[in-house]
Order: structure tokens, then C-alpha cells, then sequence
């Protein structure tokens, strides 16, 4: 993640945290999806896989965006 800490664009920076905001929210549509239809199977277990690692990508990703964002802001006066 070091090119996030580089990058002072805010445009980017904006789209890189509706871009996480979105990986999370995918992965809450997964998640829901298995809930409704909660089966043990191959699928089941492929689909929490996804769910759990688009969650995470996109909190990190959010997260570290939101950071530059504000330093950025912080260091703009």
C-alpha cells in the first residue's frame, strides 16, 4: 500500500474509497445471499471465501484512502 501513502491526488484518492466502500458492500451481498440459502456445500464455502476477502481488501483499502485523505486536507492549509 505504499502507493497510496504516495499518491496526492484527491480524485484518485475519492475513487479509491468508493472503490472499498463497494468491496464491502459486495461482500455484504454475498453474506446476505448465504444466509437466505444456507446449504453445506462447495459453493457455500467459495462464496465466504470471497465474501471474507473482499471485506477485507475493501476495509483496508477504504481505510488507507481515508487516512491519505485527511493528511492531505490536514497538510493543505
Amino acid at each position: 500500500m505504499k502507493r497510496i501513502d504516495e499518491c496526492g491526488s484527491m480524485a484518485v484518492l475519492v475513487a479509491l474509497l468508493v472503490v472499498g466502500i463497494l468491496l464491502v458492500m459486495g461482500a455484504y451481498r454475498i453474506f446476505s445471499y448465504l444466509c437466505e440459502n444456507a446449504a453445506l456445500d462447495a459453493r457455500t464455502f467459495l462464496l465466504g471465501a470471497a465474501c471474507l476477502l473482499l471485506a477485507v481488501v475493501g476495509l483496508l483499502l477504504a481505510r488507507r484512502s481515508f487516512r491519505r485523505l485527511q493528511y492531505l486536507r490536514d497538510n493543505e492549509e
